[in-house]
C-alpha cells in the first residue's frame, strides 16, 4: 500500500502594491509632522508706517477756588443765575420766602418767555452730548442730564430775572419781605454742592483717589424747601485750578524734567496745556497740573479721568523683540569717489592675488548709510583688513574699525537679509524706526520677529 503523504503548498510572498503604498505615505506623513512640530517655527510681522505714543490716563481730584454759600434762614429758595454763569459782586444770587409765594411768581415771570432758537440748539446739544457718551454702568451720567436740562430751562429765563420779579410784585402790590443773598464777590455761581470744596492741596492723600467713584453731588432746585444753615451754591472766584494726581516712581521720572504738559480730558476729549509741580503728603508723591483754561466746563466734576500725552512718534513700527546687532566695517568718507559712469558712490577695492599681483575693483556704497563722516558697511561687502585706495594720494588703505549697529532681519526674497535701523522711539513693545534710513526698511516689508532662531542669509520656509 502506497504511503500518501499531503505536502502543502506554501505561496510565494507577494506584497499587496497598495497596501505598500499606504504605508510608505503614512510612514512619509508622520516624518513631515513630527518634523514640523519638533522645528522652531518662524514668526514673521509685516511693517507698517503708523504714530505711537504713550499715553498714560489717570484720575484726577479738582482743586478750586470755592466758597460754600449756606442758607442764612429756613424757607423756599429760588435762584436768579443758571449754574455755571458769571454773577457781579453784590448781585442777588438766590432769595427765600416763608411761604413759596415768591416760587409761584416767578413761575409766571419764565412762562412769558418763549424759547429761542438758540434755545433749543443748546438743548439737543445736551441730549446729544449725552447719547455720545452714554455709558449704561455710569448712572450719575442720567444726573447730569437731568441737571443740565434743568440748568438750560432755567437759563432761558434767567435774564433781568430778579428786575422782573420786583416789577411784577410791584404791578400785583405784593411785599418784599423775603430774604436777599448778594454776592460778596465776582465769579461763577455753581448749585452742584459734593462735600469737597475746602479740601486744599495738603489734604490730598492716597486714600482720597479710593472713593473717587463714590462722590455724590447735591443739586437744590428753585421753590425747594431748605433749612437754616443748609448749602445753597458755591462761588468760584478765579478761573485758575489745578488737577492733583497721584505719581509713580516710573511716571515722575518721565515727567520729573516738564515745565507743562499736554493733557486730555477722557469724558469731551478736550486737549489742554498744563503747568505741571509737585507736592509730597503721607510719604506719596502728587503732580499738580494747574491751568487758567476751561475751569467752567468742569465747573461740577470733582474727579477727572485725564489722559497724560506724554511722548508721540511716527514712522515705521516694528516690535522690540525682532531687533538685533551686527559688526559692520566702518569706511571713511574721504575714501569714497565716484564709479565710471561717474553718479554711483563707492571705493576702489585692492583685491591681492596669491601670487602678489593686485587688481583695483569699484565696490558700491550707494546702499549704505552715512553717519559721523563714515558709512556702515556690511562685513561681506567690506571687512577689516581689505586695503582700499586713497582718492587723495592714490595710497593703499587698510580698513581696521566696526561698530555694533543695531537692525532686523528682512524676509522678503524668502532669505535672511539684515537691515539696518534707526532709532526715534521706543516703548515696552515697540519700537518707531526711521523710513528713510539708506538700504534700511521699507513699509510693508516682511521681517522676522523671533531673530534668534534663524541666522542671516538662511532661507525661510
Amino acid at each position: 500500500m502506497e504511503n500518501n503523504k499531503i505536502i502543502r503548498y506554501r505561496k510565494p510572498f507577494r506584497p499587496n502594491v497598495a497596501t505598500v503604498i499606504t504605508i510608505i505615505i503614512i510612514i512619509y506623513v508622520s516624518l513631515v509632522a513630527w518634523n514640523y512640530f519638533n522645528k522652531e517655527q518662524i514668526a514673521i510681522y509685516e511693517v507698517n508706517e503708523t504714530s505711537i505714543a504713550d499715553d498714560s490716563t489717570i484720575t484726577g481730584f479738582i482743586i478750586r477756588d470755592e466758597t460754600v454759600i449756606s442758607a442764612e434762614e429756613s424757607g423756599y429758595v429760588n435762584f436768579y443765575h443758571a449754574d455755571q454763569s458769571k454773577v457781579g459782586k453784590n448781585e442777588v444770587i438766590y432769595t427765600i420766602d416763608a411761604n413759596g409765594s415768591v416760587g409761584e411768581l416767578l413761575n409766571d415771570v419764565k412762562a412769558a418767555s418763549a424759547a429761542s432758537e438758540n434755545d433749543i440748539a443748546k438743548m439737543r446739544s445736551i441730549i446729544r452730548d449725552y447719547y455720545k457718551n452714554y455709558n449704561p454702568a455710569a448712572y450719575y451720567q442720567v444726573k447730569e442730564l437731568h441737571y443740565n436740562i434743568e440748568n438750560a430751562i432755567f437759563e432761558q429765563s434767567r435774564d433781568n430775572l430778579y428786575s422782573d420779579l420786583k416789577k411784577q410784585m410791584s404791578e400785583k402790590h405784593i411785599s418784599d419781605d423775603f430774604k436777599k443773598s448778594r454776592a460778596k464777590n465776582s465769579g461763577i455761581i455753581s448749585y452742584s454742592i459734593d462735600g469737597y470744596e475746602n479740601q486744599g492741596l495738603n489734604d490730598v492723600t492716597e486714600d482720597l483717589f479710593k472713593n473717587s467713584a463714590a462722590v455724590e453731588r447735591k443739586q437744590l432746585s428753585s421753590s425747594e424747601k431748605i433749612d437754616r444753615g443748609t448749602p445753597v451754591c458755591k462761588l468760584v472766584t478765579d478761573e485758575n485750578w489745578s488737577i492733583v494726581i497721584p505719581v509713580s516712581e516710573g511716571l515722575y521720572k518721565k515727567i520729573s524734567d516738564s515745565q507743562s504738559l499736554r493733557i486730555t480730558v477722557k469724558k469731551d476729549n478736550i486737549s489742554f496745556n498744563a503747568g505741571v509741580s509737585f507736592h509730597e503728603n503721607g510719604g506719596a508723591r502728587f503732580a499738580v497740573l494747574s491751568s487758567g483754561r476751561y475751569m467752567g466746563r468742569y465747573l461740577n466734576d470733582r474727579f477727572l479721568d485725564i489722559e497724560l500725552n506724554l511722548n508721540a512718534a511716527s514712522g515705521l513700527k516694528i516690535p522690540n523683540s525682532s531687533l538685533l546687532e551686527k559688526d559692520m566695517t566702518l569706511v571713511p568718507e574721504n575714501l569714497a569717489t565716484t564709479g565710471g559712469d561717474g553718479e554711483q558712490t563707492g571705493v576702489i577695492k585692492l583685491i591681492y592675488g596669491d601670487d602678489g599681483s593686485s587688481r583695483k575693483e569699484f565696490t558700491s556704497l550707494a546702499d549704505y548709510s552715512l553717519s559721523d563722516g563714515k558709512y556702515c558697511v556690511d562685513p561681506s561687502v567690506l571687512k577689516p583688513g581689505d586695503s582700499v585706495v586713497n582718492p587723495a594720494n592714490n595710497e593703499a588703505y587698510t580698513l581696521q574699525d566696526t561698530i555694533s549697529v543695531q537692525g532686523v532681519y528682512c524676509v522678503n526674497t524668502g532669505y535672511c537679509q539684515f537691515r539696518k535701523i534707526e532709532k526715534i522711539y521706543e516703548n515696552n513693545e515697540y519700537t518707531i524706526i526711521s523710513p528713510n534710513t539708506k538700504g534700511g526698511v521699507s513699509n510693508y516689508d516682511h521681517i522676522v520677529v523671533n531673530p534668534g532662531k534663524i541666522n542671516e542669509n538662511d532661507f525661510v520656509e
